[in-house]
């Protein structure tokens, strides 16, 4: 749509054309014409804008710069806004200084009603003052440049942050899914083959009632601290923690053998074992059972329309979660007395022999709505 031309009443004349005193203000709070004066030899054009106008568009010749009167213009990077500009600034001047005098950016009009002056190329350099005014350009353009700085740092510091609250909440394996797919859409759906982890705190919820809510969130912390650091260390990911609970995973990768990423996941239970046996309640030692598995699972986000989460699902991870809560009257066969870690035959098959004869405590259980399953300890 072409801008409306308004025609106002006389305040300064030029060619006939008449300028009122609104006008006049826009521009002298501009910074445009300080030290220089003869506002009329610009020869300003008013005109007008509605909302979603393109007042010029990426690509085009810059052969002007326009002054806002009122309303407000949108700097846009195809659909993304830069900066929105408001009544008595100065847009479009940077693009009269080199790069081909082509616009960089589009200027969109952000209101129902937006009134501009438009000052043409030809004006500025024909102006009694022309090199005051090209001095008040580059002055303008160096404020917008500090403020640009400004946002950036700023925009800089909110995406650490940011990044920072997404790590709390999402492992690094979830993320970099979540960054693949991109914002506008769900993780795919992967079926991969995983370790995976269930690990609880054993008899932590009679406490629970006994202690202050500050109590029992800091002795939470505290056996969660002590599982994720080894976690960590060893690759693996944190899924989820659920009340004293905690589920995590190793996906298997192509570069490295499988045999060695249940290494690291046994090495990362153990520490951990050691680790929350070293916290106390009184003179009680906490006491880990941990759970793990191998096998194929679903990978992506799940959930509903309102909130999703990414998580591992199917057969094989809750065999895992079965596999730690396995009591001594699950026992149908073999080992009663079962160890703080409980591995599947699946997980054995792939340790070395050395790990395979320390991990020789053979049980055959009956698990919960899955029937009876090999674990050693």
């Amino acid at each position: 749509m072409e801008p409306e031309v308004l025609m106002s009443t006389k305040h300064q004349i030029k060619n006939g054309r008449p300028l009122n005193t609104r006008y006049v203000e826009a521009i002298i709070s501009s910074g445009l014409v300080d030290d220089a004066g003869e506002i009329e030899d610009l020869d300003p054009k008013p005109l007008r804008y509605l909302e979603g106008n393109f007042i010029c568009i990426r690509g085009d010749r810059a052969e002007c710069l326009w002054i806002i009167v009122s309303g407000s213009v949108s700097v846009r990077d195809e659909n993304r806004t830069l900066f929105v500009r408001g009544p008595n600034e100065v847009v479009g001047e940077q693009n009269l200084l080199g790069n081909g005098f082509l616009r960089m950016y589009d200027l969109v009009a952000s209101e129902s009603q937006v009134e501009l002056l438009k000052i043409d190329r030809c004006d500025l350099e024909k102006h009694p003052h022309s090199k005051v005014l090209w001095r008040n350009i580059a002055k303008i353009i160096s404020l917008k440049l500090k403020e640009a700085t400004v946002k950036s740092s700023s925009l800089s510091r909110q995406l650490e942050d940011d990044t920072r609250i997404l790590k709390a909440y999402m492992n690094e394996y979830a993320l970099s899914r979540r960054l693949q797919a991109g914002s506008g859409r769900f993780t795919d759906y992967k079926m991969e083959r995983a370790i995976i982890w269930f690990s609880d705190v054993v008899n932590f919820s009679r406490h629970v009632l006994e202690f202050a809510p500050t109590r029992t969130a800091d002795i939470v912390q505290r056996f969660f601290n002590a599982q994720s650091s080894p976690l960590a260390e060893c690759g693996g990911h944190i899924d989820k923690f659920m009340g004293d609970g905690m589920m995590a995973f190793w996906i298997m990768s192509e570069n490295e053998p499988v045999g060695l990423m249940c290494s690291r996941a046994i090495k990362a239970a153990e520490e951990a074992v050691k680790a929350v046996g070293k916290i106390k309640i009184g003179t009680e030692a906490l006491r880990l059972r941990i759970g793990l598995h191998i096998g194929l699972v679903v990978s992506g986000d799940f959930g509903s329309v309102a909130r999703q989460q990414f998580t591992l699902i199917g057969p094989e991870v809750n065999k895992a979660a079965r596999l730690e809560q396995i009591h001594a009257d699950d026992v149908v066969e073999g080992e009663t007395d079962i160890g703080a870690i409980r591995i599947s035959s699946d997980f054995r098959d792939e340790l070395a022999d050395s790990m395979k004869q320390k991990y020789r405590h053979y049980s055959k259980v009956n698990a919960k709505n899955i029937g009876q399953v090999d674990l050693f300890s």
